[in-house]
């Protein structure tokens, strides 16, 4: 009798314990699509119009102090329309991998800050298909190095706002001249190439990205979540490289 008192106390307590213990792990599941536009020198003169469909995975860890440590992937499929009109179309694939530490700065009732540092490594790959010509050409612009990310949350009853701001700082880029694709290459090879690349910095490369989120807190371990994310990206080298991209995502974030 004693041995299932004890047992039964246990478990209350246990449960009483899970109740309490605020969740430290977060996994967010998004899809979404977005526009925008891109114009890449080395490429092609036009102007390009950006339509996308975009997927993201991200896990987070909280510390017991607040901190927060980020790991993340963002993939992208695109088509490219010259203004002009769609008898140049392109396409374009893309992905970024992301790790950030983010220390808590400062923690109220409602309110969180956090600051830190984040390293990425992303590519993107844009391919022309030319039937008429039979020709198939490509750029890309691969990328890694450290940025500075901030973020800021509100928390009101069920509702989560959080808002995130990111600068590089210090990036590795390789972008080749427009260049013409072989029988024995394929668009996905040119992923993560980093073939004479140059350092830069904010003198000439500025790529801000500003991500707006907002999650309602159907139970303790399942939110559904909204987010806007907007890109920019302005590369001053022999030839300029611009865009500026954004796009709306839903998704879930499960906590445990």
């Amino acid at each position: 009798m004693k041995a299932l008192i004890i047992i039964i106390l246990a478990l209350f307590a246990l449960n009483v314990q899970a109740q309490t213990d605020q969740p430290r792990n977060q996994i967010t599941l998004m899809a979404g699509f977005g526009g925008g536009q891109w114009e890449d020198q080395f490429y092609s003169p036009l102007s390009y119009d950006v339509s996308s469909a975009l997927w993201q995975f991200g896990w987070e860890r909280s510390t017991q102090r607040g901190h927060i440590f980020v790991l993340e992937t963002q993939s992208i499929a695109a088509k490219l329309t010259p203004k002009t009109g769609d008898q140049l179309e392109s396409e374009m694939i893309g992905f970024e991998l992301q790790s950030a530490w983010l220390w808590k700065l400062r923690e109220t009732t409602r309110w969180q800050f956090h600051l830190g540092p984040e390293y990425s490594i992303g590519s993107q790959v844009t391919t022309l298909e030319d039937g008429n010509n039979l020709s198939s050409d490509y750029t890309y612009l691969s990328t890694n190095g450290l940025s500075v990310t901030g973020r800021a949350k509100y928390q009101l009853d069920r509702w989560n706002l959080t808002g995130q701001v990111s600068l590089p700082v210090l990036m590795y880029t390789s972008r080749p001249p427009h260049s013409s694709i072989t029988d024995a290459t394929e668009a996905s090879d040119l992923l993560f190439r980093m073939n004479d690349g140059d350092w830069q910095s904010l003198d000439n490369y500025v790529a801000p990205e500003v991500r707006v989120q907002a999650e309602y807190e159907l139970r303790r371990w399942i939110g559904l979540a909204a987010q806007y994310h907007f890109a920019y990206q302005d590369l001053e080298t022999s030839q300029r490289l611009s865009s500026s991209v954004h796009n709306v995502q839903i998704g879930v974030n499960f906590k445990f």
